[in-house]
């Protein structure tokens, strides 16, 4: 555009007002019509429609619809139990039948990462349902030994999600600083911690440990499930929990005394007499 247009010095030559005023007349119309004047429109109306916006959510729809078929790709493999080294050429084999993979993750080093991204986010999700629904919990550890030869703890769970029948769920691999009872122990606390179960929750909704017969573990002084014990060593001093235990031993004392089950004990010997004859 001329700088005359531009900074509105369009004069007429002629002094006549009215032939000045068609002279301005007339540029204006072929201003109207001019290329000029239409790429200032075409510009003014993409100016108020955000294209930078909508590029930039257009590209990562792309890319998000690329990097959810990486990621079923590799839940694929880890549900069917086969090597991450067929990563790469599932990711291949879709692409040959029209399938957008994108250009990256298509390692069997990426297909590690996102199992163990899908991984955790499934824990967290899990660890929410659990939390919210105040479901009591069953802590089940044992040791073992990584590839490495460092110790670790294998912590497992039993607990209902969603209201379903409990069953066992694999939480955490933790190494170990050293077998000690107190480092286990600090190691166990600190694995549900980061998980999401809260020393609050906990108190209120943790039931039970479970382990192996090792000492670091049941031992009585300073084994890591040291605090069930001196519940247990609690309620046996209690003199009124003690009364109430002989009570109940005599009931079932009674019970098991009476002819309705010494009839049924002598049955029971008699037929497993006969069957051995036999």
């Amino acid at each position: 555009m001329s700088e005359e247009r531009v900074h509105f010095k369009i004069q007429s030559s002629d002094s006549s007002r009215s032939t000045s005023l068609a002279s301005l007349r007339n540029n204006i119309r072929r201003h109207e019509t001019s290329r000029a004047h239409k790429i200032a429109q075409e510009l003014t109306e993409k100016g108020g429609q955000d294209l930078v916006g909508n590029l930039v959510r257009a590209v990562s729809e792309t890319v998000f619809a690329e990097t959810d078929s990486v990621f079923r790709t590799a839940d694929y493999l880890a549900k069917m139990n086969r090597p991450f080294t067929d990563h790469d050429s599932l990711i291949e084999l879709q692409e040959k039948h029209g399938a957008n993979m994108g250009a990256s993750l298509h390692s069997r080093y990426s297909s590690t990462q996102s199992v163990e991204h899908i991984a955790k986010e499934m824990q967290k999700k899990i660890v929410h349902s659990i939390v919210t629904s105040s479901s009591k919990l069953s802590v089940l550890m044992d040791e073992a030994t990584s590839i490495s030869h460092k110790s670790a703890m294998i912590v497992n769970l039993k607990v209902s999600v969603d209201g379903a029948t409990p069953e066992f769920l694999f939480l955490e691999l933790v190494e170990l600083e050293s077998q000690r009872a107190k480092d286990i122990e600090e190691a166990l606390l600190s694995c549900l911690d980061t998980a999401g179960f809260t020393e609050e929750w906990l108190q209120k909704n943790w039931v039970s440990f479970v382990s192996d017969g090792a000492s670091v573990m049941l031992g009585k002084n300073s084994g890591v499930a040291r605090v069930e014990l001196a519940v247990s060593d609690a309620v046996d001093e209690v003199q009124a929990v003690n009364h109430f235990k002989v009570f109940l031993e005599k009931i079932h004392n009674l019970y098991s005394q009476s002819n309705q089950n010494a009839r049924t004990d002598k049955r029971s010997t008699l037929l497993l007499s006969n069957t051995s004859m036999k």
